[in-house]
């Protein structure tokens, strides 16, 4: 009944990608857009609506079921969760100076705009820009309310 096992764990040097999801960059990316796209000249979006808005980013084959809910379309409310790798991404922005918090707003800092002028003048992240700039701005306080379950 007592054998010792001997497991001798093996280590690999290959390479293991990171998806894009995860990587800091990315969602620091996303942030930005999503803040500079839909709060227009003030600048600032609530944290839960930035954190509700990466989370549609992400899932571009749910664009459609998004836009339904969003132009009340749909009674069918989506599935949105809490992503912390959002939460950290939003750590990581204001330790890098692309964004401050105060009094739970995301804003924009001057090299957050230059960051996000970066992306458009490359052409970097031009569906999410489309998708925000059509429907951003129809994530209502009613509607964060709803896809949290009635949490504002």
């Amino acid at each position: 009944m007592n054998k010792e096992l001997n497991v001798k764990p093996i280590v690999s040097d290959k390479p293991y990608s990171v998806s894009i999801e995860m990587r800091p960059l990315w969602r620091i990316c996303l942030i930005l857009v999503c803040v500079s796209v839909v709060s227009g000249d003030k600048k600032y979006l609530n944290s839960k609506k930035v954190n509700i808005l990466v989370w549609m980013l992400i899932r571009k084959n749910r664009w459609q079921e998004y836009e339904d809910y969003l132009l009340s379309r749909s009674e069918n409310v989506p599935l949105v969760s809490i992503d912390t790798a959002t939460f950290k991404a939003i750590e990581l922005s204001i330790a890098k100076g692309f964004l401050s918090l105060e009094n739970d707003r995301i804003f924009v800092t001057e090299s957050g705009e230059e960051l996000f002028s970066l992306l458009v003048e490359n052409n970097i992240m031009d569906e999410e820009v489309c998708f925000l700039k059509k429907l951003g701005k129809k994530l209502s306080d009613n509607k964060v309310k709803g896809l949290t379950g009635g949490i504002k």
